[in-house]
């Protein structure tokens, strides 16, 4: 695994589509791809992290629209 990888930082709104970091970077790494091919395990990882880190955004989400 990397121990430069960017997922530590915060989210630049990748492109206007608030993406969360993770999620960027496993877009760059992924991209297109003309054919089916299986996923590396740290892809893997950035799949799983990226799906914790929009939870996390959306629940924050729904907890600003309903306060008081």
């Amino acid at each position: 695994m990397k121990s430069d990888n960017d997922t530590d930082q915060t989210s630049k709104k990748d492109g206007g589509n608030g993406v969360t970091p993770s999620t960027a970077l496993l877009n760059r790494m992924i991209g297109t791809s003309p054919a089916p091919r299986m996923l590396t395990p740290y892809e893997i990882q950035l799949l799983r992290q990226s799906a914790q880190e929009m939870s996390q955004v959306a629940h924050e989400v729904f907890a600003r629209k309903n306060k008081p």
